[in-house]
Protein backbone atom coordinates (compact mmCIF):
# COMPACT_ATOMS: atom_id res chain seq x y z
CA UNK A 1 0.00 0.00 0.00
CA UNK A 2 2.73 2.18 1.32
CA UNK A 3 4.72 1.57 -2.30
CA UNK A 4 1.99 2.14 -4.28
CA UNK A 5 1.49 5.25 -3.02
CA UNK A 6 4.78 6.28 -2.89
CA UNK A 7 5.15 5.66 -6.57
CA UNK A 8 1.68 7.30 -7.29
CA UNK A 9 3.70 10.81 -5.99
CA UNK A 10 7.55 9.87 -6.94
CA UNK A 11 6.03 9.77 -10.78
CA UNK A 12 3.60 12.57 -9.91
CA UNK A 13 6.69 14.88 -9.12
CA UNK A 14 8.11 13.45 -12.27
CA UNK A 15 5.91 14.81 -14.82
CA UNK A 16 4.55 17.90 -13.14
CA UNK A 17 7.16 19.28 -10.73
CA UNK A 18 8.87 22.34 -12.64
CA UNK A 19 12.21 23.69 -11.72
CA UNK A 20 12.33 25.38 -8.34
CA UNK A 21 13.40 28.68 -9.71
CA UNK A 22 10.43 28.06 -12.32
CA UNK A 23 8.44 27.73 -8.87
CA UNK A 24 9.16 31.07 -7.26
CA UNK A 25 8.07 32.67 -10.15
CA UNK A 26 4.83 30.92 -10.63
CA UNK A 27 4.29 31.60 -7.44
CA UNK A 28 4.71 35.18 -7.64
CA UNK A 29 1.86 35.49 -10.45
CA UNK A 30 -0.50 33.18 -8.40
CA UNK A 31 0.77 36.33 -5.34
CA UNK A 32 -0.72 39.32 -7.86
CA UNK A 33 -3.58 37.30 -9.19
CA UNK A 34 -4.86 36.97 -5.49
CA UNK A 35 -4.10 40.39 -4.49
CA UNK A 36 -5.86 41.63 -7.51
CA UNK A 37 -8.83 39.57 -7.37
CA UNK A 38 -9.11 39.33 -3.45
CA UNK A 39 -7.69 42.55 -2.31
CA UNK A 40 -8.42 44.48 -5.71
CA UNK A 41 -4.69 46.03 -5.32
CA UNK A 42 -3.76 48.16 -8.32
CA UNK A 43 -1.59 46.31 -10.82
CA UNK A 44 1.33 49.58 -10.59
CA UNK A 45 1.09 48.98 -6.60
CA UNK A 46 1.47 45.49 -6.76
CA UNK A 47 4.20 45.58 -9.67
CA UNK A 48 6.04 48.68 -7.24
CA UNK A 49 5.61 46.73 -3.72
CA UNK A 50 7.51 44.14 -5.55
CA UNK A 51 9.92 46.00 -7.12
CA UNK A 52 10.69 47.80 -3.61
CA UNK A 53 10.68 45.21 -1.92
CA UNK A 54 12.95 42.75 -4.36
CA UNK A 55 15.73 43.80 -2.04
CA UNK A 56 14.15 44.00 1.18
CA UNK A 57 16.03 41.31 2.72
CA UNK A 58 19.05 41.12 1.47
CA UNK A 59 20.93 40.74 5.06
CA UNK A 60 18.73 37.87 5.91
CA UNK A 61 19.68 36.39 2.55
CA UNK A 62 23.42 37.09 3.15
CA UNK A 63 23.03 35.46 6.43
CA UNK A 64 21.02 31.88 5.00
CA UNK A 65 24.03 32.06 1.63
CA UNK A 66 27.07 32.45 4.93
CA UNK A 67 25.28 29.59 6.27
CA UNK A 68 24.89 27.46 3.59
CA UNK A 69 28.30 27.96 1.79
CA UNK A 70 30.62 27.83 5.98
CA UNK A 71 28.23 24.61 6.52
CA UNK A 72 29.27 23.06 3.51
CA UNK A 73 33.48 24.51 3.83
CA UNK A 74 33.30 22.56 7.40
CA UNK A 75 30.94 19.42 6.18
CA UNK A 76 33.79 19.01 3.33
CA UNK A 77 36.58 19.52 5.51
CA UNK A 78 38.61 15.93 5.80
CA UNK A 79 38.34 15.39 9.23
CA UNK A 80 34.57 15.57 8.44
CA UNK A 81 34.51 13.70 5.52
CA UNK A 82 36.26 11.11 7.01
CA UNK A 83 34.10 11.00 9.77
CA UNK A 84 30.59 10.75 7.60
CA UNK A 85 32.37 7.86 5.31
CA UNK A 86 33.04 6.26 8.45
CA UNK A 87 29.57 6.98 9.49
CA UNK A 88 27.86 5.74 6.18
CA UNK A 89 30.38 2.40 6.48
CA UNK A 90 27.91 1.37 9.74
CA UNK A 91 24.72 -0.07 7.92
CA UNK A 92 25.26 -3.43 6.01
CA UNK A 93 21.88 -3.79 4.80
CA UNK A 94 19.75 -1.38 2.54
CA UNK A 95 16.90 -1.45 5.28
CA UNK A 96 19.54 -0.80 8.12
CA UNK A 97 21.01 2.19 5.26
CA UNK A 98 17.74 3.91 5.23
CA UNK A 99 17.22 3.55 8.87
CA UNK A 100 20.70 4.74 10.08
CA UNK A 101 20.72 7.97 7.27
CA UNK A 102 17.15 8.81 8.27
CA UNK A 103 18.54 8.42 12.42
CA UNK A 104 21.97 10.57 11.30
CA UNK A 105 19.41 13.19 9.39
CA UNK A 106 17.73 14.39 12.39
CA UNK A 107 20.74 14.48 14.95
CA UNK A 108 22.54 16.73 12.10
CA UNK A 109 19.67 19.03 11.53
CA UNK A 110 18.72 19.18 15.51
CA UNK A 111 22.21 20.23 16.10
CA UNK A 112 22.47 22.80 13.33
CA UNK A 113 19.97 22.66 9.82
CA UNK A 114 22.96 24.41 7.96
CA UNK A 115 24.98 21.46 9.00
CA UNK A 116 21.70 18.91 8.03
CA UNK A 117 21.57 20.38 4.90
CA UNK A 118 25.25 20.52 3.55
CA UNK A 119 26.41 16.91 5.43
CA UNK A 120 23.07 15.30 5.00
CA UNK A 121 24.01 15.72 1.26
CA UNK A 122 27.61 14.50 1.46
CA UNK A 123 26.51 12.05 3.90
CA UNK A 124 24.20 10.66 0.80
CA UNK A 125 26.54 10.61 -1.46
CA UNK A 126 29.35 8.66 0.65
CA UNK A 127 26.15 5.69 1.66
CA UNK A 128 25.71 5.40 -2.29
CA UNK A 129 29.33 4.60 -3.14
CA UNK A 130 29.32 2.21 -0.29
CA UNK A 131 26.24 1.09 -0.71
CA UNK A 132 25.42 0.82 -4.73
CA UNK A 133 21.98 -1.20 -4.26
CA UNK A 134 20.38 1.39 -1.93
CA UNK A 135 17.56 3.46 -3.96
CA UNK A 136 19.70 6.59 -4.58
CA UNK A 137 16.48 8.64 -4.14
CA UNK A 138 15.54 7.17 -1.22
CA UNK A 139 18.85 7.93 0.57
CA UNK A 140 18.75 11.64 -0.43
CA UNK A 141 14.94 11.66 0.83
CA UNK A 142 16.73 10.35 3.90
CA UNK A 143 19.19 12.59 4.47
CA UNK A 144 16.91 15.39 4.01
CA UNK A 145 14.25 13.91 6.36
CA UNK A 146 15.73 15.46 9.20
CA UNK A 147 14.76 19.44 8.18
CA UNK A 148 11.05 18.58 9.18
CA UNK A 149 12.42 18.89 12.94
CA UNK A 150 14.50 22.08 12.13
CA UNK A 151 12.15 24.26 14.77
CA UNK A 152 12.64 21.56 17.36
CA UNK A 153 16.31 21.97 17.14
CA UNK A 154 19.12 24.36 18.54
CA UNK A 155 19.17 26.53 14.91
CA UNK A 156 15.91 27.37 15.01
CA UNK A 157 15.18 30.94 13.77
CA UNK A 158 12.25 32.23 15.36
CA UNK A 159 12.55 30.94 19.10
CA UNK A 160 16.57 31.97 18.48
CA UNK A 161 15.43 35.37 17.40
CA UNK A 162 12.55 36.11 19.94
CA UNK A 163 15.46 35.21 22.27
CA UNK A 164 17.33 38.10 21.28
CA UNK A 165 18.33 40.91 22.98
CA UNK A 166 16.51 44.03 20.36
CA UNK A 167 14.59 41.93 17.93
CA UNK A 168 11.81 43.50 16.21
CA UNK A 169 8.86 42.69 18.80
CA UNK A 170 10.76 43.15 21.90
CA UNK A 171 8.71 45.97 22.85
CA UNK A 172 5.65 43.95 22.01
CA UNK A 173 6.24 40.59 23.48
CA UNK A 174 9.50 40.86 25.40
CA UNK A 175 12.11 38.22 25.36
CA UNK A 176 10.76 34.88 24.93
CA UNK A 177 13.24 31.89 26.71
CA UNK A 178 14.25 28.74 24.98
CA UNK A 179 12.45 27.16 27.80
CA UNK A 180 9.21 28.22 26.47
CA UNK A 181 10.16 27.32 22.71
CA UNK A 182 12.11 24.79 22.01
CA UNK A 183 13.00 23.08 25.44
CA UNK A 184 9.11 23.35 26.23
CA UNK A 185 7.35 20.12 26.86
CA UNK A 186 5.14 20.69 23.12
CA UNK A 187 8.38 21.35 21.45
CA UNK A 188 10.17 18.24 23.02
CA UNK A 189 7.06 15.87 22.38
CA UNK A 190 7.05 16.88 18.51
CA UNK A 191 10.59 16.79 17.84
CA UNK A 192 11.23 13.40 19.59
CA UNK A 193 8.11 11.43 17.97
CA UNK A 194 9.60 12.60 14.44
CA UNK A 195 12.79 11.81 15.02
CA UNK A 196 12.06 8.32 15.84
CA UNK A 197 8.59 7.59 13.41
CA UNK A 198 10.35 9.08 10.25
CA UNK A 199 13.59 6.67 9.99
CA UNK A 200 10.79 4.06 10.70
CA UNK A 201 8.82 5.25 7.64
CA UNK A 202 11.29 5.79 5.38
CA UNK A 203 12.16 2.13 5.50
CA UNK A 204 8.71 1.08 4.45
CA UNK A 205 9.21 3.46 1.54
CA UNK A 206 11.94 1.09 0.04
CA UNK A 207 10.87 0.61 -3.53
CA UNK A 208 10.59 -2.40 -5.16
CA UNK A 209 13.53 -3.68 -6.82
CA UNK A 210 12.47 -3.26 -10.60
CA UNK A 211 11.22 0.23 -9.19
CA UNK A 212 15.12 1.10 -7.96
CA UNK A 213 16.79 4.44 -8.99
CA UNK A 214 20.56 3.23 -8.30
CA UNK A 215 23.12 5.98 -7.94
CA UNK A 216 24.82 7.04 -11.49
CA UNK A 217 28.83 6.58 -10.72
CA UNK A 218 29.53 9.37 -12.74
CA UNK A 219 28.55 11.21 -9.83
CA UNK A 220 31.56 10.61 -8.50
CA UNK A 221 33.82 11.27 -11.05
CA UNK A 222 34.83 14.97 -9.99
CA UNK A 223 36.07 14.24 -7.02
CA UNK A 224 38.31 11.62 -8.64
CA UNK A 225 39.38 13.80 -11.05
CA UNK A 226 40.01 16.96 -8.76
CA UNK A 227 43.09 14.64 -7.53
CA UNK A 228 45.99 15.97 -9.47
CA UNK A 229 49.72 16.45 -9.21
CA UNK A 230 51.38 18.78 -6.59
CA UNK A 231 52.99 21.60 -8.22
CA UNK A 232 56.38 23.42 -7.23
CA UNK A 233 55.34 25.43 -4.00
CA UNK A 234 56.38 29.29 -4.54
CA UNK A 235 56.95 31.26 -1.23
CA UNK A 236 52.95 32.69 -1.31
CA UNK A 237 52.32 29.25 -1.64
CA UNK A 238 54.27 28.83 1.52
CA UNK A 239 52.21 31.72 3.07
CA UNK A 240 48.60 30.77 2.52
CA UNK A 241 49.28 27.40 3.81
CA UNK A 242 51.44 28.30 6.84
CA UNK A 243 49.93 27.00 10.17
CA UNK A 244 50.27 29.64 12.41
CA UNK A 245 47.81 31.80 10.40
CA UNK A 246 45.39 29.81 10.34
CA UNK A 247 45.70 28.47 13.60
CA UNK A 248 46.06 32.24 14.73
CA UNK A 249 43.06 33.04 13.36
CA UNK A 250 40.73 30.13 14.73
CA UNK A 251 42.08 30.41 18.04
CA UNK A 252 40.98 34.25 18.39
CA UNK A 253 37.55 32.57 16.74
CA UNK A 254 37.37 30.42 19.54
CA UNK A 255 37.99 33.06 22.09
CA UNK A 256 35.69 35.47 21.06
CA UNK A 257 32.84 32.60 20.64
CA UNK A 258 33.55 31.05 24.23
CA UNK A 259 33.63 34.57 25.76
CA UNK A 260 30.50 35.72 23.93
CA UNK A 261 28.84 33.02 26.03
CA UNK A 262 30.59 33.65 29.19
CA UNK A 263 29.26 37.11 29.24
CA UNK A 264 25.49 36.36 28.31
CA UNK A 265 25.08 36.30 24.73
CA UNK A 266 22.65 33.70 23.55
CA UNK A 267 22.48 31.75 20.77
CA UNK A 268 21.36 33.29 17.27
CA UNK A 269 22.29 33.10 13.30
CA UNK A 270 25.07 35.55 13.36
CA UNK A 271 27.12 33.41 16.12
CA UNK A 272 26.07 30.63 14.53
CA UNK A 273 27.29 31.30 11.21
CA UNK A 274 30.58 33.09 12.67
CA UNK A 275 30.94 29.50 14.52
CA UNK A 276 30.68 27.66 11.44
CA UNK A 277 33.54 30.03 9.77
CA UNK A 278 36.16 29.54 12.50
CA UNK A 279 35.08 25.52 13.20
CA UNK A 280 35.81 25.73 9.60
CA UNK A 281 38.89 27.00 9.21
CA UNK A 282 40.52 24.97 11.93
CA UNK A 283 38.92 21.60 10.06
CA UNK A 284 40.79 22.76 7.12
CA UNK A 285 44.32 23.19 8.47
CA UNK A 286 45.10 25.99 6.25
CA UNK A 287 43.62 29.39 4.99
CA UNK A 288 44.28 28.02 1.14
CA UNK A 289 42.32 25.05 1.65
CA UNK A 290 39.15 27.26 3.49
CA UNK A 291 39.61 29.53 0.99
CA UNK A 292 38.99 26.49 -1.57
CA UNK A 293 36.64 24.94 0.04
CA UNK A 294 34.50 28.38 0.78
CA UNK A 295 34.84 28.65 -3.25
CA UNK A 296 33.42 25.00 -3.91
CA UNK A 297 30.61 25.56 -1.62
CA UNK A 298 29.16 28.91 -3.12
CA UNK A 299 27.79 27.24 -6.13
CA UNK A 300 25.62 25.57 -3.29
CA UNK A 301 23.96 28.96 -2.45
CA UNK A 302 23.17 29.61 -6.08
CA UNK A 303 19.22 29.13 -5.57
CA UNK A 304 19.05 31.15 -2.67
CA UNK A 305 21.24 34.09 -4.16
CA UNK A 306 18.76 34.33 -7.37
CA UNK A 307 15.62 33.33 -5.43
CA UNK A 308 15.54 35.12 -2.05
CA UNK A 309 14.54 38.37 -4.04
CA UNK A 310 11.79 36.96 -5.81
CA UNK A 311 10.76 35.82 -2.30
CA UNK A 312 11.27 38.93 -0.71
CA UNK A 313 9.28 40.58 -3.79
CA UNK A 314 6.35 38.06 -3.13
CA UNK A 315 6.92 38.94 0.52
CA UNK A 316 6.15 42.67 0.00
CA UNK A 317 3.45 41.78 -2.19
CA UNK A 318 1.66 40.24 0.44
CA UNK A 319 2.27 43.05 2.91
CA UNK A 320 1.36 45.76 0.76
CA UNK A 321 -2.03 44.50 -0.35
CA UNK A 322 -3.18 43.05 2.56
CA UNK A 323 -3.22 39.58 1.15
CA UNK A 324 -1.51 38.36 4.98
CA UNK A 325 -4.09 39.60 7.03
CA UNK A 326 -6.77 38.67 4.43
CA UNK A 327 -5.35 34.84 5.05
CA UNK A 328 -4.73 35.53 8.65
CA UNK A 329 -8.15 36.48 9.66
CA UNK A 330 -9.52 33.89 7.07
CA UNK A 331 -8.13 31.06 9.90
CA UNK A 332 -8.20 32.84 12.76
CA UNK A 333 -12.25 34.04 12.75
CA UNK A 334 -13.06 30.68 14.34
CA UNK A 335 -10.04 30.44 16.94
CA UNK A 336 -10.39 30.08 20.38
CA UNK A 337 -7.57 30.23 23.25
CA UNK A 338 -7.55 26.68 23.13
CA UNK A 339 -7.11 26.41 18.87
CA UNK A 340 -5.25 29.88 18.24
CA UNK A 341 -1.90 27.62 17.96
CA UNK A 342 -3.64 25.03 15.83
CA UNK A 343 -5.08 28.06 13.89
CA UNK A 344 -1.38 29.71 13.85
CA UNK A 345 -0.03 26.21 12.59
CA UNK A 346 -2.13 26.22 9.68
CA UNK A 347 -1.61 29.60 8.28
CA UNK A 348 2.01 28.97 8.28
CA UNK A 349 1.66 25.80 6.26
CA UNK A 350 0.08 28.53 3.82
CA UNK A 351 2.49 31.21 4.19
CA UNK A 352 4.92 28.63 3.79
CA UNK A 353 4.37 28.02 0.23
CA UNK A 354 4.41 32.01 -0.46
CA UNK A 355 7.35 32.83 1.62
CA UNK A 356 9.43 29.60 2.51
CA UNK A 357 11.57 31.37 5.48
CA UNK A 358 10.31 31.33 8.79
CA UNK A 359 12.40 33.97 10.09
CA UNK A 360 11.19 35.69 6.85
CA UNK A 361 7.72 35.16 7.23
CA UNK A 362 6.94 35.46 11.36
CA UNK A 363 8.43 39.53 10.17
CA UNK A 364 5.33 39.20 8.37
CA UNK A 365 3.05 37.07 9.84
CA UNK A 366 3.50 38.16 13.54
CA UNK A 367 2.20 41.54 13.73
CA UNK A 368 -1.04 40.45 12.45
CA UNK A 369 -1.20 37.46 14.92
CA UNK A 370 -0.14 39.29 18.33
CA UNK A 371 -2.71 41.39 18.59
CA UNK A 372 -5.25 38.98 18.10
CA UNK A 373 -3.78 36.61 20.28
CA UNK A 374 -3.90 38.97 23.06
CA UNK A 375 -7.36 39.48 22.75
CA UNK A 376 -7.84 35.95 23.62
CA UNK A 377 -4.90 35.75 26.11
CA UNK A 378 -3.00 33.20 24.29
CA UNK A 379 0.51 33.50 25.61
CA UNK A 380 2.95 34.99 22.60
CA UNK A 381 5.20 31.62 22.67
CA UNK A 382 2.17 29.49 21.43
CA UNK A 383 1.95 32.11 18.14
CA UNK A 384 5.71 31.62 17.17
CA UNK A 385 5.77 27.94 17.74
CA UNK A 386 2.47 27.65 15.91
CA UNK A 387 4.27 29.75 12.87
CA UNK A 388 7.49 27.59 13.56
CA UNK A 389 5.97 24.79 13.09
CA UNK A 390 4.19 25.18 10.67
CA UNK A 391 7.47 26.28 7.82
CA UNK A 392 9.31 22.98 9.79
CA UNK A 393 7.04 20.28 8.43
CA UNK A 394 6.45 22.34 5.28
CA UNK A 395 10.24 22.74 4.74
CA UNK A 396 10.21 18.88 4.31
CA UNK A 397 8.22 19.32 0.12
CA UNK A 398 10.23 22.80 -0.04
CA UNK A 399 12.09 22.94 -3.19
CA UNK A 400 13.57 26.59 -2.23
CA UNK A 401 15.44 24.30 1.10
CA UNK A 402 16.01 21.15 -1.04
CA UNK A 403 18.70 23.78 -3.74
CA UNK A 404 21.70 23.24 -1.64
CA UNK A 405 21.19 19.17 -1.01
CA UNK A 406 20.38 18.90 -4.61
CA UNK A 407 23.54 20.86 -6.06
CA UNK A 408 25.49 18.60 -3.72
CA UNK A 409 23.85 15.15 -4.54
CA UNK A 410 23.39 16.14 -8.00
CA UNK A 411 19.94 14.96 -8.54
CA UNK A 412 16.45 16.43 -9.40
CA UNK A 413 14.15 18.37 -7.47
CA UNK A 414 11.43 15.85 -9.08
CA UNK A 415 13.25 12.92 -7.55
CA UNK A 416 13.27 14.06 -4.41
CA UNK A 417 9.81 15.71 -3.50
CA UNK A 418 8.17 12.47 -4.85
CA UNK A 419 9.65 10.82 -1.45
CA UNK A 420 9.22 13.63 1.16
CA UNK A 421 5.79 14.27 0.17
CA UNK A 422 4.76 11.03 2.39
CA UNK A 423 6.81 12.55 5.35
CA UNK A 424 5.25 15.92 5.27
CA UNK A 425 1.43 13.92 6.13
CA UNK A 426 3.25 12.24 8.68
CA UNK A 427 4.64 15.46 9.85
CA UNK A 428 1.49 17.44 9.93
CA UNK A 429 -0.04 13.89 12.03
CA UNK A 430 2.64 14.14 14.51
CA UNK A 431 2.79 18.31 15.03
CA UNK A 432 -0.75 18.46 15.50
CA UNK A 433 -1.26 15.68 17.92
CA UNK A 434 1.82 18.08 20.12
CA UNK A 435 -0.14 20.88 19.75
CA UNK A 436 -3.60 19.85 20.96
CA UNK A 437 -1.67 17.56 23.83
CA UNK A 438 0.49 20.71 24.97
CA UNK A 439 -1.40 23.69 25.45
Amino acid sequence: MINRLLMFFVNLMQKYLPDPFTIAWMISLVVVAMALGITHTPIMKIVDDWGKGFFGILAFAMQMTLVIVSGYALAASPIVRRFLRSVAGVPRTPVQTILFIGFISMVLYYLNWGLGLIAGGLLAREAAKLHPDVDFRLLVAAAFSGIIITHGGMSASVPLLINTKGHFLEKQIGLIPLSQTIFHPQALFITITLAIVIPLVLVLMIPKKEDMVLADPSLFEDEQASVLAPAEKQLADHIDSNPILNYSLGLMGVAYVVNFFLTGGTLNLNILIFSFIILGILAHGSLINYTKAMSKGAGTAAGIILQYPFYAGIMSIMDGSGLVIWISDLLLKAASYQTFELYCYFSSLIISIFVPSAGGHWVVQAPFMLPAAAQLGVEPWKVAMGAAWGESIWNVVCPFWALPLLAIANISIRDLIGFSVLLFFIGNVVAITGIMLFQ
